[in-house]
């Protein structure tokens, strides 16, 4: 078994949708990024690439690459899960924690725990989703940005 972690943060920005999870939410600001700036999926991808040993969302996805200038953090998971198993991994469990002051998440876990159960193959009862604020502390305290850490298992596939 491998164990991931991975971590993000992006700014809250006008002008922008706000995807967490893969799924939009309904608030005014969006995160800012290369990407779609879902900062729950660049954290989903950058530990499953920790886990397999293949490094980071960044040496894969640069933010200096026009290939993926705008596209969905779904788009990029795809890949990254292809990559995972082609190393001979499949995913046993997900725990994700997203941090923000606003918006609420609570009318948006069970959304997201069930998308990210359909993006990654996995049943519902092997995604976690919890929602922290900071109690008005730092960036995301203030309302700037939205932040995301995952813990996840690999394992092995079985040869038979």
């Amino acid at each position: 078994m491998r164990i991931g972690l991975g971590y993000d943060i992006h700014r809250l920005a006008t002008g922008r949708k706000l995807y967490l999870g893969g799924i939009e939410i309904d608030f005014p600001l969006g995160l800012l990024g290369h990407s779609d700036g879902d900062c729950v999926i660049h954290a989903l991808c950058d530990g499953l690439l920790g886990a397999a040993g293949l490094g980071d969302i960044g040496e894969h996805f640069p933010d200096t690459s026009v290939e993926w200038k705008d596209v969905r953090s779904t788009v990029i998971l795809k890949k990254v899960l292809e990559m995972v198993q082609a190393e001979g991994f499949k995913i046993q469990n997900v725990d994700v924690t997203i941090y923000a002051e606003k918006p609420k998440l609570a009318p948006y876990k069970s959304k997201i725990r069930k998308n990210l159960a359909s993006l990654l193959g996995l049943e519902e009862g092997e995604v976690n989703i919890k929602a922290k604020t900071l109690e008005g502390l730092g960036l995301i305290g203030r309302e700037e940005a939205v932040a995301s850490h995952v813990a996840l298992v690999l394992e092995e596939k079985s040869s038979d």
